[in-house]
């Protein structure tokens, strides 16, 4: 029987590399035309092998593989540099960014929409590294876009009972958003989260992060606070439980 192969050329990020053998790689790719796939890299680990230094994490790379029909897999022919992201970049940068690297591994993401999501994913990293301090606000504002192109928005603005622009004092993970005083008091749920009003004063500027992320100061309990909605919103409407390591490590 003939099996048929052909030649793909794409733009993608390295999510992760798992060693193959002796010599060789599994790697793990978002690729702006096929969304999330796996990669071999056949002998990439010998000494005189001129693309060992390609085949690291948040390496953004042009890729030309092989791909057999009676395969899954892809097979790396050739590559080459776009972006090292995570060259000389700080302690807080790389901590953010394997954040979103962790929020993509967890998501399915269909090939129809993986170039949304891979712009969405170099726009963010992109703008990284020209903040200064609250780098974690910024991946709080990536989330609320990446909520958005799922179909899951999370309302930062307004009550999301009276529709009125107060501050928040709790989070309604059933109704994708928060709630006043005056709303919390008649519905009282056990779902509800409630938050400080330092937490819901951030959570209200996210949207204009970007020219206020200087002026603000975020302590480690807005952080734990934020985060912990973010991630019970996205287990709410995945239907699994997420969990970010890397943000354990963020200071």
């Amino acid at each position: 029987m003939h099996v048929r192969e052909r030649s793909i050329k794409t733009k993608g990020i390295i999510f992760r590399k798992t060693p193959f053998k002796e010599s060789s790689l599994i790697l793990e790719v978002f690729s702006k035309d096929m969304g999330k796939i796996s990669v071999i890299a056949k002998g990439i680990k010998k000494e005189k092998s001129k693309s060992t230094g390609l085949i690291e994490i948040l390496n953004e790379l042009e890729f030309v593989l092989h791909k057999s029909s009676a395969s899954e897999w892809y097979i790396l022919k050739s590559q080459s540099l776009i972006k090292a992201y995570l060259f000389e970049t700080d302690f807080q940068t790389n901590v953010v960014m394997q954040a979103a690297v962790e929020i993509y591994r967890q998501m399915i993401i269909s090939e129809i929409d993986a170039e949304n999501y891979y712009d969405l994913l170099i726009t963010y990293f992109d703008f990284l590294p020209k903040i200064r301090k609250n780098k974690i606000a910024i991946f709080w504002r990536f989330l609320l876009r990446i909520f958005k192109e799922s179909g899951i928005e999370m309302n930062v603005q307004n009550c999301i009972i009276c529709f009125q622009n107060k501050s928040f004092v709790s989070f309604y993970p059933l109704k994708n958003g928060f709630v006043c005083k005056e709303c919390n008091q008649r519905i009282m749920e056990e779902a509800m989260i409630n938050i400080s009003s330092r937490s819901a004063e951030i959570f209200q500027k996210l949207e204009i992060i970007g020219k206020v992320i200087d002026e603000i100061e975020i302590s480690k309990n807005e952080i734990k606070q934020i985060n912990r909605i973010f991630l019970v919103h996205l287990s709410e409407h995945f239907h699994k439980r997420f969990h970010l390591k890397s943000l354990e490590m963020y200071k």
